[in-house]
């Protein structure tokens, strides 16, 4: 691959800076940020979107079982070269992080000495006592884990609960196989010094089989953040039990749409000598397969999030090899890698083996992804500043325009029409300020009973999701069974509620008010247009209308419906801190309450009350009335543009013109040498507006 995806990210948010460059050259904004009580200021300096290009960080998680290929595809999509330790046992799944450093260096974080008591307690179950493959796979790890941990000896005791930084040369011993410290190892941050890897995070998680509750919980934290989750499948054994254990406990973590499924050495079943299988073969199966899992695990929210799925057949070793300089890659012995990979496939050059890895169909879909995720907070709203920016100097040079026309016109005029215009204005003050408090009342009746509907809405969903959550203790945890046995569902539940149901609907609800508040402004803007022609008839008004038109819509477009101030008293744009801070708070308790409480029927009554206070104390209100700051927002700009910025200063102006007879020759010749300065001035916006507006299109 010429140019992988971290580079083009990387190229894309470089030329976003050249743009902002531009942007600072034209002085459309400040190189360094303003001040908050300034005024004058504009919305956004080159300063702060370096910060925003150096402070945001794109997380991808990759999940899987072992052997599937992780290391190799992370060496062939993040490296371009060998430099991960192919893993080949549980013992080396600790949690990898690959980020940008200055120098390759690794920082290890070892297990606490109750994170070891309880991977001792783990590896001390009986196999026989297990319930599923899932928990299997975590005892078999934790006994692997804790019998490796022997090769250290009296140390053992003194590294738990401490890091370790070490040079790159040695990350095998932390993840590798046979690695001195890969049995107390529990996360490795690995810094590497690529320019494309600023601000990135490639997270391999092993939370799926892992004995440290701690460490999967963490895990947890980083597919709930990730922009992209991709879950690798081995194409010999494609969607078998684990890989369904996997997929059902940790895709519930994932965000909507967050999901990608690959499935490496997908040449194995294709280049088979006696059932070969071809890349639609290979999908289909897989597709089927999770189809069936979700039909028997009746999960609506795995069927929802995986049904739209595409999975993509990949080689990763194809790829790694198709980037490696040739003299990496042995052909000595008729078994090597490149040897069968140019038989099966009839290949001979490393960019046939690129084309044929079909890396690229999966690097395009984390991009599609990414800039899906990415693309608004990272791109648009920047750029939607420098546009609004670059907007705001046309408004300054069109009412300039507009003032030093209109200073022309009264100085020809006779006293008579002067004060015609004048009623003129006053009159158009008059008619456009009751079109305002009208704009105003609208608004707020419309986004009233959004409010209203919205609560109800989402109060239903709530209380729905209760009755399930209800359901589930009352028919399905029985006198027998601790509440572990119940929480993965109640789990699965609130997940659903969380990240699905809530999000789903305050995105209908969000796109039905912008909907209303844009009819209602759109009504004003035609009755004020109309106004205008009749009292300003020498004024522009049609493309006075349509500019402030755009620019309200530009701002709401780069702004959301809702915020949310948390108790911090920060405020975030959007639904999720705030969903989550009240379901967190009010619900995940429950599971800390249940286990050898008295009587099962206490236990169930406990979690139950849990539940019932869900329900009672959910209240969206607050967080929907956030909506009313939007009519504030939009009639004050509204009366700033159309009274304060137009209206008044030309009645300022014909007063002061009456009231200073003198010298109208002499002003009315400056008034026309201005207006040539601000012709040329336009001309010059208009070039500039046209170049920016070119290196916008490029990104």
């Amino acid at each position: 691959m010429a140019q992988n995806i971290f580079e083009e990210i990387q190229g894309k948010k470089q030329s976003l800076l050249l743009l902002a460059q531009k942007a600072v050259e034209y002085g459309w904004i400040p190189k360094q940020k303003t001040s908050k009580d300034d005024k004058s200021a504009t919305s956004i300096s080159y300063e702060e979107i370096v910060e925003k290009i150096e402070n945001d960080t794109l997380t991808i998680g990759v999940i899987g079982q072992m052997k599937c290929g992780k290391s190799t595809f992370l060496n062939s999509f993040v490296f371009g070269d060998t430099i991960l330790p192919a893993a080949s046992t549980p013992m080396t799944a600790a949690l990898s992080v690959i980020t940008y450093g200055e120098q390759e260096r690794i920082v290890a974080e070892f297990y606490t000495a109750d994170e070891w008591a309880e991977q001792k307690q783990q590896a001390a179950r009986s196999l026989d006592e297990v319930e599923n493959s899932l928990d299997e796979s975590k005892v078999k790890a934790a006994k692997e884990l804790v019998s490796k941990a022997a090769k250290l000896g009296s140390s053992l005791e003194s590294l738990l609960g401490t890091t370790r930084e070490d040079s790159f040369e040695n990350l095998e011993e932390y993840v590798g196989a046979e690695g001195r410290f890969v049995s107390i190892t529990k996360s490795v941050k690995i810094f590497y010094p690529k320019d494309y890897l600023k601000g990135v995070e490639i997270v391999d998680t092993p939370g799926f089989n892992d004995p440290i509750v701690s460490r999967e919980e963490r895990t947890k934290e980083f597919l709930k953040k990730a922009d992209v989750v991709l879950m690798m499948l081995y194409a010999g054994r494609p969607f078998d039990s684990t890989d369904r254990d996997i997929i059902f406990k940790n895709v519930r973590q994932c965000g909507i749409g967050k999901v990608l499924v690959g499935i490496n050495k997908y040449d194995i079943p294709y280049c088979d000598e006696h059932h070969p299988e071809d890349e639609q073969q290979i999908k289909d199966y897989v597709k089927e397969e999770i189809r069936k899992a979700c039909h028997e695990c009746s999960d609506n929210y795995l069927i929802e999030i995986l049904k739209d799925v595409e999975p993509i057949p990949l080689s990763a070793e194809m790829a790694l090899l198709s980037q490696l300089p040739f003299s990496k890659i042995s052909t000595s012995d008729p078994k090597d890698p490149w040897n069968r990979y140019t038989r099966g496939f009839g290949i001979s050059t490393q960019k046939e083996m690129l084309e044929w890895s079909r890396i690229e169909h999966l690097t395009d879909a984390v991009k599609e992804l990414v800039y899906k995720e990415k693309g608004k907070i990272l791109f648009a709203k920047p750029l939607n500043a420098i546009i609004a920016a670059g907007n705001q100097r046309k408004e300054e040079n069109e009412k300039a325009l507009t003032m030093l026309n209109s200073e022309i016109e009264i100085l020809s005029m006779p006293d008579d029409e002067i004060e015609e215009k004048e009623d003129n204005l006053a009159k158009a003050n008059k008619r456009l300020t009751k079109k305002i408090n009208s704009l105003g009342d609208d608004l707020e009746a419309e986004l009233q009973n959004l409010v209203r509907q919205g609560k109800n809405e989402l109060e239903d969903i709530v209380d729905t999701s209760c009755g399930k959550m209800k359901s589930i203790i009352h028919d399905e945890w029985s006198r027998m069974k601790s509440f572990e046995s119940v929480r993965p569902r109640l789990d699965a539940e609130m997940q659903n509620l969380y990240t699905r149901q809530l999000k789903r609907a305050v995105m209908n609800i969000t796109e039905n008010g912008k909907k209303k508040i844009d009819r209602c402004v759109s009504e004003f803007f035609g009755d004020a247009e109309d106004l205008l022609m009749r009292y300003l008839p020498d004024f522009d008004s049609r493309d006075f209308v349509k500019s402030t038109k755009n620019k309200i819509q530009l701002e709401m477009d780069a702004s959301d419906l809702f915020t949310y101030e948390s108790g911090t008293g920060d405020v975030d744009y959007g639904l999720s801190d705030f969903f989550f801070d009240f379901l967190n708070g009010a619900s995940w308790g429950m599971l800390g309450l249940a286990g050898n409480i008295l009587t099962h029927g206490d236990e169930v009554a406990k979690v139950e009350d849990v539940i019932n206070r869900i329900s009672a104390e959910f209240d969206p209100t607050p967080f929907l009335e956030s909506a009313l700051q939007n009519k504030e927002s939009i009639i004050e700009q509204v009366q700033n543009i159309f009274i304060n910025e137009l209206i008044e200063p030309l009645q300022e102006q014909i007063q002061e013109i009456r009231s200073q007879k003198a010298d109208k020759e002499t002003r009315l010749i400056q008034a026309r040498e201005k207006l040539s300065v601000e012709e040329q001035n336009k001309k010059t916006l208009a070039a500039q507006i046209e170049e920016i507006t070119n290196m916008r299109e490029s990104l």
